[in-house]
């Protein structure tokens, strides 16, 4: 078991990035942290953080596991006191896994958390960036993780709590899923998430 952490820059963001991925490991009964820098306020995600916690608890985290950093939405920056918060929690928590934001990104603060997570994680042995809406058609993946029919489902289904963004036409079922078979199928797997690799460190015996 391991202590793995995904850091979003906003409310969705985890669940767009890597929702799959942190299904299986509460399947394989890693302790899943969920960090959000911001709650979203500019892009109209609900003032009580509702839709958030209802996502990720159905997901599985709990929700003492569910951490929100209150930066101001549109304003993130990769500052000490940015990068000094994530790095508290990571040395606190014992995370030996960090997913985040890849910074090949159009949207500042994704590209900002990916930066203070850079630094902040730099003494985790691995750290892996996740592709969004908003990411550079440039993004190359690197590391590919395979996902059941039952992590894309709770995947699609831990989204489907965002009714904010649901109207804001910003969540598509359709493209969540057929973008995990494109990515299944350059993987040679039906279903996919997809990562680059900002670092990945093998130490003592493993290779």
């Amino acid at each position: 078991m391991v202590n793995v952490i995904a850091i979003g820059a906003h409310p969705d963001d985890v669940e767009f990035g890597c929702a799959g991925t942190l299904s299986k490991h509460l399947e394989e009964g890693d302790e899943v942290f969920v960090l959000l820098l911001t709650n979203g306020e500019r892009g109209n995600h609900s003032s009580n953080r509702e839709e958030c916690l209802n996502s990720l608890k159905a997901l599985g985290i709990k929700e003492s596991n569910i951490i929100f950093g209150n930066f101001p939405d549109g304003y993130l920056t990769a500052n000490m006191e940015t990068i000094k918060f994530i790095e508290d929690y990571i040395k606190k928590l014992d995370i030996a896994r960090v997913y985040t934001h890849s910074l090949n990104d159009r949207h500042q603060d994704h590209r900002n958390c990916s930066y203070a997570v850079s630094s902040a994680a730099r003494k985790v042995p691995e750290i892996f960036l996740f592709p969004g809406p908003s990411t550079n058609t440039s993004f190359e993946p690197h590391y590919f993780i395979e996902l059941s029919e039952k992590n894309l489902s709770e995947k699609i289904n831990s989204l489907s709590f965002y009714k904010t963004q649901m109207e804001k036409g910003s969540i598509d079922f359709s493209y969540i899923k057929n973008l995990a078979a494109v990515h299944g199928k350059i993987g040679n797997v039906t279903y996919a998430e997809v990562f680059f690799i900002n670092h990945l460190v093998r130490r003592g015996k493993n290779v």
